[in-house]
């Protein structure tokens, strides 16, 4: 069995895809690995691109091509559930790897911190639309080889983890699986190791399933996904979401984690809806 699953999730990625494919083949390692492709009915040329990259490597590539579009969470899930390696790794068609060792290096961590289910490492962000670029996490707060628990804040790019297979997602709900909240349920089962070297690019396009979504639509997805994700996961880890809020903490510390989000989850939502309403300018709303 290979030692590492590199799972590439897309949907109309026809200008990028082969990019994506490349900085996975590129990978410079002493393990072998698979790469299991998640196409979802792309409307483009993906799918033929990703079966020629099959012709070419079929003994490297599984590919999965869906009957109908899943949607991106439903799509990643079925995939995970066919990886059987000890670690996998995520990327979409439209980022790539930028470091031929990023692989080698990660497993390397792991291996040698065997408490650690996640290794992550420094991203590039690349904002097309805006002509815009920058690196998470900035600065010189993270270093390599410290370990980060579930307190910790820090915000790591979904292209720049590798996750030990130690969760049976078979019962997890989908919406567990989105960014922030696949990286708290890690953290719910042991602690995170970090590399300071950028490794990967995710190019923001405008067109992906966040920014491709109306302001609006990413603010009620925003808050709903958390409510979602802190009830799964008991409250236990709601210190990592919206803690700036000052009326959040109020109504926590007067009715405890659990009615306290209750309430301001619902007033949040009759809140934004009442926003737009009345307002002009989406962007002129600011988060609380």
């Amino acid at each position: 069995m290979n030692v590492l699953t590199a799972v590439l999730l897309t949907y109309n990625h026809e200008k990028t895809i082969a990019r994506a494919f490349d900085s996975i083949l590129d990978q410079k390692t002493n393990f072998d690995f698979d790469i299991y492709v998640l196409e979802d009915c792309s409307t483009d040329r993906t799918a033929d691109i990703c079966e020629e990259y099959k012709e070419k490597y079929p003994h490297k590539i599984r590919l999965f091509l869906n009957e109908k579009n899943l949607g991106v969470l439903q799509n990643f899930k079925q995939g995970i559930l066919n990886v059987k390696s000890k670690y996998f790794a995520f990327l979409e068609g439209d980022d790539y790897w930028c470091d031929s060792e990023k692989l080698q290096k990660q497993v390397d961590l792991l291996e040698q911190n065997p408490d650690c289910v996640i290794c992550t490492h420094k991203t590039l962000y690349k904002d097309i639309v805006n002509n815009k670029e920058w690196i998470e996490p900035d600065g010189k707060k993270y270093k390599t080889r410290e370990k980060y628990t579930m307190k910790d804040k820090i915000k790591v790019h979904a292209s720049s983890r590798i996750y030990r297979n130690v969760i049976d997602f078979k019962n997890v709900p989908h919406f567990m699986l989105l960014d922030t909240d696949m990286l708290s349920l890690y953290l719910t089962r042991g602690d995170m190791v970090f590399l300071d070297k950028v490794m990967s690019v995710y190019n923001i396009t405008g067109a992906g399933y966040w920014s491709g979504k109306s302001i609006k639509q990413r603010r009620l997805i925003n808050i709903k996904q958390r409510y979602a994700a802190n009830k799964y996961l008991n409250f236990a880890l709601d210190c990592r979401y919206y803690n700036r809020s000052s009326f959040l903490k109020a109504l926590k510390f007067i009715f405890g984690a659990k009615t306290g989000w209750f309430l301001y989850y619902h007033i949040k939502i009759i809140r934004l809806h009442l926003k737009y309403l009345f307002k002009d300018n989406p962007e002129d709303i600011k988060e609380d």
